[in-house]
């Protein structure tokens, strides 16, 4: 089934139209018809502060705006909303400032299936205040502190999980996003550990997690999958790469790079945080290069280093490689190590210098 998230489809309207709550079904109408113009069999309707119901508004909007969207041939069995379940497990705001329950409630009896959330931070609601920021790890959090937080998700997704329960076993899917704990589907998939995922699922944006993968996000995937883990890295390959796009395909890949003494390293990993990560979370252990990129050869063409050659292989015996140029390529990758360790703060003002 193709879907589309009406926050696209705003401009049928404008949003005092779409929001006052005047004609909510004429509204669906609109909706539905530019769906279908648009190729789509099924529409994701927003319900939120921005969107084309409000969450105040949902008990009396809600219904006749769907009826006006179904009226049209058009599906909708999903609604997304801006629920932010925090980390705090004893801070329940997030439900009353978002009006959850009412909005479950509504969604349930009027034949919502599913409904996205974590989509964005949200705004309370009239009469009500609360903290509506998604749930995110703070700067320079490191591992038992980073689950813990995870555990505080948890418990308010066990809150969300009972009330879908509750309202017609309605399922939840929170929106994979770069800038919260749903960068990857590692650590939401923890927070939702023995939760019956036909009541609270994942919404994988594979967008955002792929460029969150390669750093293209506020919070890259391994970035804070290093941070978590910290307490069990006890060593570290370090080696980089640089993502390349296929002309002809579009097809994404990843191709190891030499490190270059006085550069930044040119590839895909920030060196900066990596080492700054290692410095700040505690890491006592050895950077090793893996020399496993390409280098230029002594004939005039490339050869790779991921092979290991012994000096009377071929690459050496023909001339293509010689000791000093396999010295010469080692010598450049431990000076990168110390460069970017030492920019990161290692052996600053007293701090660890073993890396160095």
């Amino acid at each position: 089934m193709t879907q589309l998230w009406s926050r696209h489809l705003q401009w049928v309207s404008t949003q005092a139209e779409a929001q006052a709550g005047s004609d909510p079904y004429g509204i669906g109408v609109k909706i539905g018809e530019a769906l279908l113009a648009c190729g789509y069999a099924a529409v994701d309707l927003t319900v939120r502060a921005d969107g084309h119901v409000l969450p105040q508004n949902v008990k009396t909007h809600l219904p006749d705006m769907l009826k006006g969207i179904r009226s049209t041939g058009a599906i909708c069995d999903h609604i997304g909303v801006n629920f932010t379940p925090l980390t705090d497990p004893l801070n329940t705001s997030w439900l009353v400032a978002e009006n959850v329950e009412e909005v479950l409630a509504v969604a349930g009896a009027n034949g919502i299936k599913r409904y996205r959330f974590n989509n964005a931070g949200g705004t309370a609601v009239p009469g009500t205040t609360g903290t509506l920021t998604l749930a995110s790890f703070a700067n320079n959090t490191f591992g038992d502190t980073m689950s813990a937080l995870l555990d505080g998700v948890r418990v308010n997704h066990e809150r969300l999980a009972a009330l879908n329960a509750k309202y017609g076993n309605l399922c939840g899917v929170a929106h994979t996003h770069g800038s919260n704990i749903g960068t990857s589907v590692y650590d939401y998939d923890y927070a939702m550990r023995d939760i019956d995922p036909s009541l609270i699922a994942i919404n994988l944006a594979i967008s955002h997690t792929a460029g969150a993968a390669l750093g293209g996000a506020s919070n890259p995937a391994w970035e804070l999958q290093m941070r978590r883990h910290m307490p069990r890295i006890k060593c570290t390959a370090v080696e980089d790469m640089k993502a390349t796009v296929n002309a002809s395909t579009g097809a994404l890949s990843g191709t190891t790079i030499e490190p270059l003494p006085g550069t930044k390293g040119g590839g895909v990993i920030n060196w900066d945080n990596f080492y700054g990560h290692l410095l700040r979370g505690g890491f006592s252990g050895a950077a090793e290069s893996q020399i496993e990129y390409s280098i230029p050869d002594a004939l005039g063409g490339t050869i790779s280093l991921n092979t290991a050659f012994f000096s009377d292989n071929a690459a050496f015996t023909s001339g293509r490689l010689t000791p000093a140029m396999m010295t010469r390529t080692m010598k450049n990758a431990s000076t990168f190590i110390r460069e970017r360790a030492a920019s990161a703060g290692w052996g600053k003002d007293g701090s660890n210098s073993s890396i160095l």
